[in-house]
């Protein structure tokens, strides 16, 4: 299989996505693969519910997260190149101390925070002004195990730690 080109030498997704072992992590996707032109598995990137699958198979199987969505009619960011941000963010820091990162505008998804806590242990302050990206941001840490123990709640910032 051919490497992508252009993203981060620590980014997972390099690969073509293994549509078996994500389907495994999150059945759900099962009902969003379709056969393209050239006979691959791949999902309708223009269906927001076959992106929003596959985003929620790539966290579980790649990043623990269990639990993911973002309410109907939010952009949905595409992981691949969001974690390739938090790498050469990373390769800009000195790892071998602690790292605070802030998400000024997290989202519903909290994309950013996720991928800073579950690849590199950052702290993150997610913020928004927005209440529902705050209380989606706030189911999404609190049916995490990976992201539960290491987070705090505080008003109208969730802080993952």
């Amino acid at each position: 299989m051919s490497r992508a080109k252009g993203l981060h030498e620590r980014n997972l997704h390099h690969e073509r996505y293994d549509f078996e072992k994500l389907i495994e992590s999150s059945p759900e996707l099962s009902g969003h693969i379709i056969i393209n032109k050239y006979k691959d598995q791949t999902v309708d990137f223009s269906n927001p519910e076959s992106v929003i699958a596959l985003n929620k198979a790539l966290l579980s199987f790649f990043y623990g997260i269990k639990e993911w969505s973002i309410p109907t009619g939010h952009l949905c960011p595409p992981i691949p190149g969001r974690v390739d941000y938090i790498h050469y963010l990373a390769d800009l820091l000195n790892l071998n101390k602690e790292n605070l990162g802030l998400d000024i505008g997290c989202g519903t998804g909290c994309i950013y925070p996720i991928l800073g806590v579950t690849s590199y242990n950052f702290t993150f302050i997610a913020s928004d002004i927005n209440q529902k990206s705050l209380e989606s941001s706030k189911v999404i840490v609190d049916n995490n195990e990976v992201l539960k123990d290491k987070s705090l709640k505080n008003g109208d910032i969730v802080e993952f730690n």
